[in-house]
């Protein structure tokens, strides 16, 4: 006796088990991993450690990344992509009052998504030395040198970093609602610069 249950095929309802999908693996470990190398730190941040409160062996996270600093460069992956955008962006901008609200609004909404990997890229040693986190510094330094602009004047690049830790030091602050406090943040830092 033959039974026909045994595959689905296309438009039977058996073919979609589920409507709503587990949380892919990878992203499971990137969130872990986020957490807790905000935490401990990356060097005090085992593989094991990120795979065992996820319920998985380190060999699961082999097989979505080829390592710790893999798994690094992924939790930094939105940060990278943005500043890269922010980046080419600048590259088309002739500094006026205007394009530097631009730029400066750019720079508030890459650390108003995620000020927790932004802190960890200031503040920790290991990730500042890995090949991401080199490469996020020297997005930095490339806001910093457009926004000095030519000048090797002190006062631009005191007004520089004053801007840009405005709007870090504003969003790091306990009860600080981006969307709520954007234009205030941004209007200052903006003003630091204009003055």
């Amino acid at each position: 006796m033959a039974t026909s249950e045994a595959v689905a095929g296309p438009g039977d309802p058996r073919e979609s088990v589920s409507e709503t999908a587990p949380p892919d693996t990878r992203d499971l470990i990137l969130r872990r991993a986020r957490d807790l190398f905000s935490r401990q730190g990356y060097r005090g941040t085992s593989v094991r450690q990120v795979t065992s409160g996820l319920g998985l062996t380190p060999a699961a996270l082999y097989y979505h990344f080829t390592g710790k600093e893999d798994v690094l460069a992924g939790v930094l992956a939105p940060m990278e992509r943005d500043g890269e955008a922010m980046i080419a962006r600048m590259a088309e901008l002739v500094q006026t009052p205007e394009m530097l609200r631009e730029i400066l609004d750019r720079y508030f909404d890459l650390l108003a998504r995620d000020i927790v990997v932004f802190r960890l890229v200031a503040d920790d040693v290991d990730v500042q030395k890995s090949a991401v986190g080199q490469r996020l510094r020297a997005q930095a330094g490339t806001l910093f040198a457009w926004l000095t602009g030519s000048s090797a004047d002190v006062a631009d690049r005191i007004r520089a970093a004053a801007a840009v830790g405005t709007i870090r030091l504003s969003l790091e602050q306990r009860g600080v609602d981006p969307d709520a406090h954007r234009d205030a943040i941004i209007g200052r830092a903006l003003r630091i610069m204009t003055d």
